[in-house]
């Protein structure tokens, strides 16, 4: 298929050489008509761009599964080991070659490739988080054109890379651990490390333009980037606007008129200058616009108000007020900070805090952390999954996402939904879990990515600290790759990195947002000691990272007392639903090699199991495939339940100051909010956007007032009420004690007391079995009974979930029997595809999980504590469905079905 270039034509005037000159902007965009091919000519198929090789032969046929089917992470490698070609054959128009200058441009490629223009190579690409805009002016002809991109196999070259480092000294890792079947290699490429595999997911080291590709013809330069800061003064807000421009390198000036008007009634600002290159090839041009303060509204995250956004239209025209570039933002107004003050204990410092403040309010920040959506950076962006996965988040009461660094910058979409939908976001850079080489051609690379990356989403109110690396200060501290051999050596490569070539080009593109080396990080201490703390785990400062598969995760005296808990995690496997999508029925149990294949996470399904028992008791099924289903659902209830334990746990760590200085926690982001395949994870969304009961319990331990009970490791149980809210409330705090064959309680107290603003506080404190023996539970108290509590308000202003504690394991208990739980009845409700669906019971029933299985749809509740005869959930329908339809699909079970 052959292209032909159509073009617009318009004017900006510019100087060149001196010279007064006519500029006129065209673009194309040469998307479609591609094809594919392998090295050898024994494939040669159409290909999609933007897009990626494994899309384009699954879409041909070539590859005849779903490429997360059972093993095609394996059977379907060879196509990363291939060399591919993508080339297009397209016309131009002599309007076009009449321009001064026309560059080629790529949004996005993925990523060792050649370009060849004409047959005339024009330039390489290396790295897929970069712009590439190659001047081909002189290579462009009138009538046909040929392009091809020319990849090399991400493998080859990322071992090659390797190769040429480690003659000088290797950069470790070497290789990923044999059980994430993955390859080796990727911190030698900017590349999705994760697309070489992770613990979570599968290996497809893809090839393909992944991004935009246009043709742009033009006298002198290209409108290119537009980024906004908003600074607030007593009476205004500065707003203020850069403006960038792309020419060719011999421009040594450009001329025009630069306007900029946001869509509420204050004056628009309209410059006419005579700009001189930041560097050859790059000019920009900045306009500050003030703002009275009582004519916007500010925009606040998840929870604290509503997110206010402003249209911000740019305008560029040339001498005779012909636009030649115009771009239009919605943007936030709003202050950030990442405030780390010293901590006081009894006048000495102990310590400094770290949390964020936005618009002057301190935020406990609550959410998870990001990975990329598809393995397929091409099907990273796709919008209802994008909606649907954000939108779960923004459900669940949570304020801020992690986008982990060893994935992608996400797509403009992403952030679009972020500002829309009030979630903060913690930006890394992509690096993660390695060291990385520190030659020059990786430095410059680097540099253009993450200025390119700062410029594009600098104007969002949404992205609140940027932040180095992934665990890398922490791997070169504690010697995870072997570097100790020459610690030195490897921390100033780590110091060329983040320090000399990350910090200063966002410092400079962007003085609104704090910049944090690594996570975990000491932040301002471990700067001081140098960027490589003693200890980069320290309670002290900054944020922590804390797994440990082998202590109890029920057990709140397990964690970290940490300012900051950024990443904290337990696996489970995803519903039997979710598996069976890729996979055959001999595939699901546990002993099964597809179950193994699977876990990447070393010994992940022993722990898995040890977790488990820890706490529940698995009965003797005749068969692993009978077992199947109960062991995810154990598995989900232990997932659900240790992260509940972990987050409360920080939450009321805001209320804490130890004598030795730890606590005033400021933020819990478990790990993961999200699933890449269909496999055992840290997420609480299954691959498709199906929640497992951690997220239905996140929507009840992230809500803005919550009851927190807990036991100390003295055996005290003590209460406390935790709030989000910025003002004092009155509440009635209900506790009830059950013994586990009734639903009556055997006893009840109910208590006043005011829910202090943003703030946690203690309220009851007592010996647990003393209070559980005076209630009347008998001497097993700990086996006999569990509390379960509520708090409410007289008017219901605030959302506040029950809460229980269990004080022994549940595999201990007595009396404890299965419920009998019927599905009563499933009726509309008000809004369109929701319904009402009422439960009955005989019997106290824990971790009652309903599924309507091929319904897709959330639940107002899922997993929880069933201790009223009956009980209404709500169920929201993603398409249209019957109440009958969706009666029909519903099951339910509890946790004493399994016992």
């Amino acid at each position: 298929m052959i292209r032909t270039i159509v073009l617009i034509a318009s004017l900006f005037s510019v100087s060149k050489y001196g010279e007064a000159a006519k500029m006129h902007l065209d673009s194309s965009s040469l998307d479609g008509g591609w094809r594919a091919r392998n090295a050898n000519g024994s494939i040669d198929i159409e290909a999609v761009v933007p897009g990626g090789i494994y899309t384009d032969l699954r879409e041909a046929r070539i590859l005849t599964e779903d490429i997360y089917y059972r093993f095609n992470d394996i059977n379907y490698r060879w196509v990363s080991k291939e060399n591919w070609t993508y080339s297009l054959k397209f016309e131009v128009e002599d309007t076009f070659i009449e321009k001064q200058e026309i560059f080629l441009v790529f949004h996005g490629v993925d990523t060792v490739a050649s370009v060849y223009l004409n047959n005339e190579h024009i330039g390489n690409t290396d790295n897929m988080f970069v712009r590439y805009s190659f001047p081909v002016k002189s290579i462009v002809k009138l009538g046909e054109n040929t392009l091809e991109v020319q990849f090399e196999s991400s493998i080859t070259a990322a071992e090659r890379r390797y190769e040429q480092q480690a003659l000088q000294y290797p950069v470790p890792p070497t290789c990923v651990p044999d059980e994430y079947r993955g390859e080796c290699h990727a911190n030698h490429l900017r590349k999705m490390q994760a697309s070489f595999s992770w613990d979570w997911g599968p290996a497809f080291p893809s090839a393909g333009i992944w991004k935009n590709v246009e043709l742009e013809a033009f006298d002198v330069a290209v409108l290119r980037e537009v980024t906004t800061s908003a600074t607030l003064t007593n009476s205004s807000w500065l707003l203020q606007i850069r403006i960038f421009l792309e020419t060719g390198e011999q421009i040594l000036t450009v001329s025009g008129t630069f306007d900029a008007r946001l869509d509420i009634d204050v004056e628009p600002v309209t410059e006419t200058a005579e700009l001189l290159p930041d560097e050859p090839g790059q000019f920009s041009k900045t306009l500050t616009m003030e703002i009275p303060k009582d004519k916007v509204e500010v925009w606040w995250p998840n929870g604290f108000g509503s997110q206010k956004l402003y249209t911000l239209s740019v305008t560029v025209r040339d001498d005779n007020e012909t636009v030649i570039g115009q771009v239009s933002l919605r943007i936030g107004f709003r202050t950030i900070e990442l405030v780390q003050e010293p901590i006081l204990v009894q006048e000495e410092v102990r310590g400094l805090s770290f949390y964020v403040k936005v618009n002057n309010v301190p935020i406990f920040s609550k959410g998870s952390n990001w990975i990329p959506s598809h393995i397929l950076p091409e099907k990273s962006a796709e919008p209802d999954v994008i909606n649907d996965l954000l939108s779960s988040a923004k459900a669940a009461h949570m304020n801020m996402l992690r986008v982990w660094g060893g994935g992608l910058y996400e797509s403009d979409l992403f952030y679009r939904l972020a500002d829309e939908l009030g979630l903060l976001i913690w930006q890394d850079f992509m690096f993660a879990c390695s060291m990385y080489p520190t030659n020059r051609e990786f430095l410059d690379s680097v540099t253009k990515e993450v200025t390119q990356q700062v410029r594009r989403l600098h104007h969002h109110p949404s992205v609140v600290i940027w932040a180095g690396n992934n665990e890398n200060e922490a791997a070169l501290r504690d010697n995870w790759y072997g570097t100790s051999t020459d610690f030195l050596l490897y921390k100033s490569d780590y110091i060329k990195l983040y320090v000399d070539t990350i910090r200063p080009v966002v410092l400079a593109e962007d003085t609104t947002r704090p910049f944090i080396v690594s996570s975990p990080t000491n932040g301002i201490q471990s700067e001081l000691d140098g960027y490589i703390a003693e200890d980069p785990y320290s309670p002290l400062y900054g944020d922590v990272h804390y797994y440990n598969y082998l202590a109890d995760a029920w057990n709140p005296n397990t964690y970290p007392n940490t300012r900051f808990a950024s990443e904290y995690g337990i696996q489970s496997f995803p519903s039997l639903k979710t598996l069976s999508l890729v996979s055959i029925p001999s595939d699901l149990s546990m002993q099964s090699e597809f179950i193994d294949h699977r876990q990447h996470h070393p010994g992940g399904n022993d722990e898995l199991r040890y977790e488990i028992e820890q706490h529940m008791k698995l009965k003797k099924y005749e068969t692993p495939e009978e077992e199947f289903p109960t062991f995810i659902y154990f598995a989900q209830i232990n997932q659900a339940m240790s992260i509940k334990t972990a987050t409360e746990f920080y939450r009321r760590g805001r209320g804490l100051l130890t004598s030795d200085g730890q606590g005033v926690t400021m933020g819990a982001l478990y790990w993961q909010l999200n699933d890449i395949w269909q496999g055992a994870s840290w997420a609480s969304l299954e691959f498709g956007g199906r929640w497992k009961m951690l997220q239905y319990f996140a929507r009840n331990f992230f809500a803005p007032a919550l009851v927190s009970p807990s036991v100390t490791p003295a055996g005290e149980l003590e209460v406390h009420l935790i709030s989000d809210y910025l003002e004092d409330k009155e509440t009635l705090l209900n506790v009830s004690v059950y013994k586990w064959d009734s639903l009556t309680p055997i006893s009840q107290t109910s208590n006043t007391y005011t829910l202090q603003a943003a703030s946690v506080k203690k309220v009851f404190s007592n010996n647990l079995l003393d209070y559980l023996r005076d209630a009347g539970c008998g001497q097993d108290a700990e086996k006999n009974c569990f509390l379960y509590f509520s708090l409410t308000t007289k008017n219901g202003d605030i959302t506040s979930p029950d809460n229980f504690l269990f004080p022994g394991p549940l595999k201990e208990l007595t009396n404890f029997e299965a419920a009998n739980i019927t599905l009563t009845s499933v009726t509309p409700g008000t809004d369109a595809n929701t319904f009402e669906i009422e439960i009955s019971t005989d019997r106290v029933a824990l971790f009652v999980w309903l599924e309507a299985n091929d319904v897709a749809g959330e639940f107002s509740d899922n997993g929880f504590l069933l201790v009223t005869p009956t009980w209404k959930v709500e169920f929201t329908a993603k398409t249209d469905v019957t109440s009958d339809k969706l009666k029909n699909a519903l099951t339910v079970v509890s946790l004493g079905d399994s016992y």
